[in-house]
C-alpha cells in the first residue's frame, strides 16, 4: 500500500471506529445465540483487529491477535469488500454518505492488505 498522510491515517481508523461503535451498538439491542448475533460478532472482531492492524503499521502498537484470528479477520473483511461497492453505487456522487463509504472501502482494503503481509 502506498504513503497516506497523518490526516488519512486518522481517517481510515476512524472508519473502522465509527463501524465498531455501531456493531456494539446493535450487538446490545439483539438476541443473543441467532445467527445474524453470531455475524455481527464475527464482523465486530474483524473490524476491530483491522483497527489494530492500522495501528500497529502505522503508530507501532502491538498487534495482539493469533495468526487464527487475522486469517479469519482477513477473510471477514474481503467478504464485506465485496459487499461495500453495492452501498457506494445507491450513493449521489458528491454527497458525504458517498465519500464515507469510499473511505471505508480504502480502509478495508489496507487493513487487508496488511493482513495479508502478516498472516505471510
Amino acid at each position: 500500500m502506498g504513503q497516506f498522510t497523518q490526516e488519512e491515517h486518522e481517517q481510515f481508523i476512524e472508519a473502522f471506529r465509527s463501524i465498531i461503535r455501531k456493531s456494539e451498538n446493535a450487538l446490545a439491542r439483539m438476541k443473543p445465540g441467532t445467527p445474524q448475533t453470531n455475524l455481527l460478532e464475527k464482523r465486530l472482531k474483524a473490524a476491530r483487529i483491522g483497527e489494530d492492524v492500522l495501528h500497529a503499521r502505522w503508530k507501532g502498537k502491538e498487534l495482539d491477535a493469533s495468526q487464527d484470528e487475522l486469517i479469519s479477520a482477513k477473510e471477514v473483511l474481503d467478504g464485506l469488500l465485496l459487499m461495500l461497492p453495492s452501498f457506494l453505487e445507491k450513493t449521489k456522487p458528491g454527497s458525504g454518505q458517498r465519500t464515507y463509504i469510499a473511505r471505508r472501502i480504502k480502509a478495508f482494503q489496507i487493513a487487508v492488505s496488511y493482513l495479508d503481509d502478516e498472516v505471510n
